[in-house]
């Protein structure tokens, strides 16, 4: 694929949250813009400048990141005492940033951001994984009002999940496009054999091993991970993700067989990935439903490259992605006694290992940081060539809007869990 773009571009990208940061929206943001920047175009992420800014920010995130491309980043002044003001106030200052009003175009996650920009006349184009719609039905008018918008060029969404729930709202399929989020191969370096990376790691040489690797808390699912540890104590399961010694964390400090590793960066984590027999998505439903934030999430990107077998639940967040028994397997979620019969069904059969991790690696090859940034280029000329008043809204229920509304509220009155779907 071509590294020159059709025509080089100024994008003006913003993030709203204090850097450096784990959070995985910062990760996708600096590798799509640098991605960007290395096709020829001009990008540069306007950020909340930190209490302590000092000369060498830019250098310090950067280097965070593991970036080497010609990528700009200017703080901006900011509050940032409260994460909620934070955001507001990034976003009624965003237009005064230097390379605003030149701007080819915004690239924006954040809504209040996308409206913000559309209101102080910038063409946006909105990259972003949530159903927001579904999620919170009281929602749809607001998102079907400004992506209508003649300055909304249009969409990237992370999901195929995701772009049926904007198709929902009524929202035009020129204005959509599923992008995938992506890896950068380099951070996989070197390609280690599995005896190979325990012996980096002190592993055991011949102990099966079932890796999780990502944010460690109770909203991920690890519940239904050390409970499959307590059921197969022949097995080693490693936690790589800690930021404190939190619930999850004294939970399996109990259990010998689990091994908890504090966070890695996306430049360290690669050992841990090869040194496992499965890497694992925990097979439960209550990050998409309680939570509903982890439509693919971008750990998936790393497993599959690192040509091992990925065990997860089968969830309509992940489908599109994951298929039993060709580069996964999948088990139903919330099953615990189901899913340790799987997973033992899995580890003992050492072909399908291999074959479901080389399925898995051969996908990966097309999901590269920098095909996404080739995608996310097409898809912007697409929608700058376009004649916004050509391009006319679709049907929308505003009365099933009312009644998902509704029960939403209930729902969420009296269960306390404020996801609709």
């Amino acid at each position: 694929m071509s590294n020159h773009p059709v025509v080089p571009r100024r994008i003006l990208f913003s993030y709203e949250n204090l850097l450096p940061t784990r959070e995985a929206d910062a990760e996708a943001i600096f590798n799509t813009a640098a991605a960007l920047s290395k096709r020829g175009h001009d990008t540069i992420v306007a950020v909340p400048a930190p209490p302590d800014l000092g000369p060498g920010f830019e250098r310090e995130v950067l280097d965070y990141y593991s970036i080497d491309a010609p990528l700009r980043i200017t703080p901006m002044p900011s509050f940032t005492k409260n994460i909620a003001l934070q955001h507001a106030y990034h976003a009624i200052h965003f237009p005064e940033h230097p390379a605003f009003a030149d701007a080819d175009y915004i690239n924006a996650r954040n809504p209040i951001v996308v409206m913000r920009a559309l209101q102080a006349g910038q063409r946006v184009l909105m990259d972003h994984y949530r159903p927001w719609g579904d999620q919170f039905p009281p929602l749809q008018p607001v998102f079907r009002r400004f992506m209508n918008h003649p300055g909304f060029l249009g969409l990237a969404v992370h999901s195929a999940y995701a772009y049926q729930s904007y198709r929902r709202l009524g929202v035009p399929e020129a204005k959509l496009r599923v992008v995938h989020n992506g890896f950068d191969p380099s951070r996989m370096e070197p390609v280690l054999s599995k005896q190979e990376a325990r012996a980096v790691l002190d592993f055991p040489p011949q102990m099966p091993i079932v890796t999780y690797a990502g944010r460690i808390n109770s909203k991920k699912g690890l519940d239904v991970i050390l409970e499959l540890a307590g059921r197969m104590p022949e097995v080693l399961f490693v936690l790589v993700g800690s930021a404190g010694r939190g619930p999850i964390e004294i939970e399996a400090e109990a259990k010998d067989n689990v091994r908890v590793v504090p966070w890695q960066t996306s430049s360290t984590i690669s050992p841990y990935l090869y040194a496992s027999d499965v890497l694992t998505i925990p097979p439960s439903s209550a990050p998409l439903q309680q939570a509903g934030n982890t439509v693919l999430p971008l750990k998936i990107f790393l497993y599959l490259a690192a040509g091992r077998a990925i065990f997860a639940g089968a969830s309509p967040d992940t489908a599109e992605m994951l298929e039993h028994d060709r580069n996964a397997w999948l088990v139903a979620a919330g099953d615990a006694s189901e899913a340790e019969h799987q997973l033992r069904v899995l580890l003992s059969d050492t072909n399908r290992l291999e074959r479901l991790g080389q399925a898995g690696r051969e996908q990966a090859a097309g999901l590269t940081w920098d095909s996404r940034a080739a995608k996310i280029e097409a898809f912007a000329e697409e929608c700058l060539a376009r004649d916004p008043a050509g391009v006319e809204k679709e049907p929308w229920s505003a009365s099933a809007c009312a009644r998902d509304t509704m029960k939403w509220l209930v729902t969420g009155i009296s269960t306390g869990k404020w996801i609709y779907r």
